[in-house]
């Protein structure tokens, strides 16, 4: 398995910190914590504060939205995201949301906009998914990369076939972090096209290995062959993904077959390994 870095694991320490500062915090102090310098801070405090709830908060938040303050703004965004609404200040949130996703003058906002916008419609227990699609056909086309791929993160939340046309604009993405997430929000939901498969293909090429392993697992899920060769390089590894084993299971090619023995010499049987022969081998029967 790919082992965590140094750096990642002390930031996960420094949020937790953060965390521990705040989640025992009275609702005033926090509040005051939306205003301080460091923004990891901020997110901690305004993160309590969604969880704590109420009409204070979302006052609060909804005033933050006209702050001169694009911090300020952006952790408003994302407090209403997530606290929990009345019908009527839902309908009055997901609003001011889009107008943040689409107008705001910072990227930070637009993007942090864009997610809560996702999270609102998902969250109502009305059907959101059309007025989602319809902010994504703005928002795919934002000059920021974090706008892109909070859009592409936020399609992935929707089972909606409209959705695909977007998606393949964005698995074109000049960027690999929009790519990713776009690869994903088709995996996720399923999406099976003959394009989606030729940028999947594409992507296959792709130095950014979550790319490429978006691209391998939806292509073998999709049956399409030309996954193949990538998919042995990947098995012959000296590291080799639990995912990867099972993809060898969901593309069906026999061909795979040596590859497999071969891990189960080197590591032993284990589940994903142990179905994924099988699978093979009952095909191989069939030939």
């Amino acid at each position: 398995m790919m082992t965590r870095s140094a750096y990642s694991k002390k930031q996960e320490n420094i949020e937790f910190q953060y965390w521990q500062r705040c989640r025992f915090l009275p609702e005033d102090k926090l509040i005051a914590l939306l205003g301080h310098n460091n923004f990891k801070l901020n997110l901690e405090a305004a993160r309590v504060l969604l969880l704590k709830g109420g009409s204070r908060v979302i006052k609060v938040a909804q005033i933050n939205c006209f702050s001169n303050n694009y911090r300020t703004r952006a952790l408003a965004a994302f407090i209403l995201g997530e606290i929990h609404l009345s019908t009527k200040e839902e309908k009055q949130v997901i609003d001011k949301l889009s107008d943040l996703a689409l107008t705001d003058k910072s990227a930070t906002v637009r993007s942090y906009a864009v997610v809560s916008f996702g999270r609102r419609c998902n969250e109502a227990k009305k059907n959101f998914s059309d007025s989602l699609i319809s902010l994504a056909e703005n928002t795919i086309l934002d000059k920021s990369v974090n706008v892109r791929q909070s859009t592409a993160f936020i399609l992935s939340m929707f089972d909606n076939k409209a959705s695909i046309p977007l998606l393949i604009k964005l698995l074109k993405d000049s960027h690999s972090e929009v790519k990713d997430w776009a690869a994903f929000a088709v995996n996720v939901n399923g999406y099976d096209t003959p394009e989606i498969r030729n940028c999947f293909v594409l992507l296959l090429n792709e130095n950014n290995f979550d790319v490429r392993y978006e691209a391998i697992i939806g292509l073998s899920k999709m049956k399409d062959k030309r996954v193949t060769e990538v998919l042995m390089k990947e098995l012959s590894k000296d590291v080799v993904y639990d995912e990867m084993v099972e993809a060898a299971g969901y593309l069906g090619n026999v061909a795979l077959l040596p590859i497999l023995y071969e891990i189960k010499k080197k590591w032993g049987l284990f589940d994903e390994l142990n179905t994924s022969i099988k699978i093979l081998e009952h095909l191989k029967t069939k030939l």
